[in-house]
């Protein structure tokens, strides 16, 4: 893993793909914006939302899934269990499913244990009651993965007995499991989990036998919670029929087709209806195409000069349901999942729906659904699934061994390197992960390195912190690299003293080739080999000098701070460097002989001058982007992103500190513009016109943040100049940052002499 962040950069993002298709070609202006969780929750600390606010956006996460034929995932996940699944043949893998169909038939047919799986199924099927359903549901499980242990299939390893990683499944419901997310703590309860020997024992391992497990053990919700840690899946259940037909007297390993109605778990028939509840902030996800961006938005007029719609109102009152979609609420449990583990890959979890199963393949690009097995008439393809589940290792599950070498891995992860040997601290407190599953899912965590001393540093960086911090995060492949945007970036702070000082020092990456989601994705026919890296995405790790969060500073201290990467972004955007995702957690700070230096942080969204619109990805956070970009058209992709929606988004930015922040701590209560978390793009837009015209009088600044309000005012000013009824007026770069941010700060500099009969106490040059 030897690669730096000096000149001679090789962790290179591919050029952009030439096949991209017509309209990503030449109808797209911007990147089209995506729905999902993970611009709120990779926020939950800085803007404040709370973690179950997020459900709305996991629902958009679930709602576009992609969709595979039951065999076919059958065969990859088999495949998978081989450990040489990208060498095998499509004949190869079908040929590998019908050897376990074969295998398994005898058990789903002959002798006792046929007896008692049938009979667990035809309770299962008798019983209307979806709580009801689990316990027989349950037997029926384990009895089979208990026999299963015996069943042998060529190429597939061989059953071993052992406590950590044999796994079966436990009712759970109605004990919550819970987790901490940035000091947000969740609370699930799924129906049915999946578990090894080792947890549903407990501390009681060498006191229960392993029938007792498996019958009534596993068959009740436990006496203690289970941890997020250690759920390797779940099983979400519906039960909508009264009676379903019992078990057929003889097995056949075809295919039982199910009706079309059921073939697949839809949340929603139709795509193109706006999604209910309104939700929290889109999120950076990997993002549909343009159109499907586009209609999960509702119409939307020009932009309103503060008139208050009833429409709107109502919408943002919507009640969600007390218990989601099975779709969604099996969403918000892979997102736990996701959280639980580092740099976790995927997630397989599945949704159970009368009498057929859904399998659920989940990774940083989008959802994928195998159509249904009826799990009572086509047993044998239910236990080719448990058979897969049992033998699954964690890589097969979607661990990374790299950073988790087992479930709950608690100790230090080493990284030795030719450049620099890293210690990781993926269990810190200090730890900020992402609560979501499509998009960047950045998480953050301290690392120590003995090393550091020694190396040698460029003259553009002035931070003097020992300390420094780890991002993994998924970009878009087909995106330019950060560590390349970066190394622009260097060449400008080198002769322009705006950016010198002011941008994050990259000290180590390294990209993780064999991570990337296009691998399955062309597995099973979804992707060509061509076209594979259009949209899908890949684990990165970045090692960057530790810095200060904005939101930490006040007063005089902040204005300044905030000044400098006003200034750094300017700069950069002139030389050909566009960052175009401003927000609170992007703005740092760090310490230098006794003052604080603004940074311009986070560059993955960011894009050359001379590049059109890379990748699916949307860029920007919705409560801090420019309304013109909030459009339908902007939200499609098709409004070009200008300097001056930056400019914008830095005064929202501003903004939001002032009313939110007190001393640099979060309002616990009463924020305002709390309900911007909790509003989709459309209706943002409008929040925001009418914050600007007029809104902005209802509000007052926390007391520490007084002196910046007069700034704030003179920013709006121009903002509202902006937005005519007719159309957005547009400006050259240099229009915009003088009526936006130049213009406003010379009068408030102008102001502040005056006021105080003297030059403020920290300078601020424009």
């Amino acid at each position: 893993m030897a690669d730096s962040a000096d000149a001679t950069v090789r962790d290179k993002t591919p050029p952009r793909n030439s096949t991209l298709s017509a309209d990503l070609e030449t109808g797209l202006k911007s990147t089209p914006l995506a729905v999902g969780s993970a611009a709120v929750s990779e926020h939950i600390s800085t803007v404040g939302v709370e973690v179950n606010d997020v459900r709305p956006w996991i629902a958009r996460d679930v709602q576009n899934f992609e969709k595979c034929k039951a065999d076919t995932m059958l065969q990859e996940l088999l495949a998978r269990c081989t450990g040489r699944s990208q060498n095998l043949s499509v004949n190869e893998k079908s040929k590998l499913l019908e050897t376990a169909l074969n295998a398994v038939l005898p058990i789903c047919n002959a002798g006792a244990v046929a007896q008692e799986i049938k009979g667990h199924l035809t309770n299962f099927c008798d019983t209307n009651l979806e709580p009801l359903t689990y316990a027989p549901f349950v037997k029926a499980a384990n009895c089979a993965l208990r026999e299963l242990s015996k069943v042998n299939v060529d190429g597939i390893p061989a059953f071993k007995v052992d406590e950590k990683t044999n796994i079966l499944l436990h009712v759970n419901d109605p004990m919550p499991i819970y987790q901490d997310h940035q000091d947000k703590q969740s609370e699930r309860k799924p129906d049915v989990v999946v578990v090894s020997h080792q947890t549903a024992l407990g501390t009681k391992a060498h006191e229960t036998q392993e029938t007792q497990v498996l019958t009534e053990t596993a068959c009740k919700s436990p006496k203690d919670n289970f941890q997020w840690t250690d759920v390797r899946s779940t099983l979400e259940f519906k039960r909508t029929r009264k009676s379903l037909t019992h078990p057929p007297s003889v097995y056949k390993t075809d295919y039982v087709v199910p009706s079309p109605s059921a073939q697949y778990m839809e949340y929603r028939k139709d795509a193109n209806s706006p999604a209910k509840p309104t939700g929290s902030t889109p999120a950076t996800g990997s993002a549909q195409t343009p159109h499907e961006a586009s209609n999960e938005l509702r119409p939307s007029s020009q932009l309103s000069r503060g008139v208050k719609r009833k429409r709107d109102e109502d919408r943002t009152k919507e009640k969600e349901p007390r218990k989601p979609h099975p779709v969604v609420q099996n969403g918000l449990y892979v997102a736990e999942m996701f959280a639980a583990h580092i740099a976790r890959q995927h997630v397989i979890s599945f949704i159970v729906n009368n009498d057929y199963i859904y399998i659920w393949f989940c990774d940083r690009e989008t959802t994928i659904q195998g159509a249904a097995i009826n799990f009572v008439q086509d047993l044998p393809r239910w236990l080719v699934l448990l058979l897969i589940m049992q033998r699954m290792g964690y890589e097969q599950w979607g661990l990374n061994r790299v950073f988790e070498p087992e479930p709950g891995f608690s100790g230090k992860v080493m990284i030795e390197d030719a450049r620099i040997d890293l210690e990781l601290d993926v269990k810190s407190k200090e730890r900020v992960t992402h609560f979501g599953i499509r998009g960047r899912a950045t998480t953050v965590f301290p690392v120590k390195s003995e090393a550091l001393s020694g190396l040698q540093r460029d003259a553009c960086f002035l931070n003097e912190s020992p300390e420094l911090v780890a991002k993994l995060y998924w970009p878009e492949e087909t995106r330019q690299s950060e560590p390349d945007i970066l190394k622009e970036v260097y060449k400008i702070a080198q002769t322009d003293p705006d950016v010198r000082g002011h941008v994050p020092e990259l000290v180590w990456f390294h990209k993780f080739e064999e991570t990337s989601t296009s691998k399955i994705r062309v597995a099973l026919g979804l992707k060509d080999a061509e076209r594979a890296e259009q949209g899908s995405r890949v684990l990165y790790i970045i090692v960057f000098r530790k810095l200060i969060p904005i939101t930490t500073l006040s007063g005089e201290e902040f204005i300044a701070a905030w000044w400098q990467v006003v200034k750094c972004h300017r700069a950069l955007w002139k030389g050909g460097v566009l960052h175009r995702d401003v927000s609170p957690s992007n703005l740092m700070v760090y310490r230098l002989r006794g003052q604080f230096i603004g940074v311009l942080n986070d560059y993955d969204l960011s894009s050359f001058n001379r590049d059109g619109p890379r990748g699916l990805e949307r860029t920007g956070t919705v409560p801090f982007m420019a309304a013109d970009l909030l459009t339908p058209d902007g939200v499609a992709g098709k409004v070009e992103h200008v300097y001056a929606h930056d400019a914008e988004s830095l005064i929202w930015v501003l903004t939001w500190v002032c009313l939110r922040y007190e001393g640099g701590n979060l309002l616990s209560k009463n924020r305002p513009l709390e309900e911007w978390l909790k509003v989709d793009a459309s209706l943002c837009q409008a929040r925001k016109a009418q914050f600007w015209s007029g809104g902005i009088r209802d509000v007052r600044p926390s007391g520490s943040h007084e002196v910046s309000w007069n700034l704030v005012r003179k920013c709006f000013r121009g903002i509202y100049s902006l937005y005519p009824p007719e159309e957005y007026r547009k400006l050259d770069d240099q229009e915009a940052f003088e009526l936006l941010l130049g213009g406003p700060m010379l009068e408030h500099i102008n102001h502040r002499r005056t006021s105080r009969g003297s030059v403020p106490p920290l300078e601020i040059t424009l």
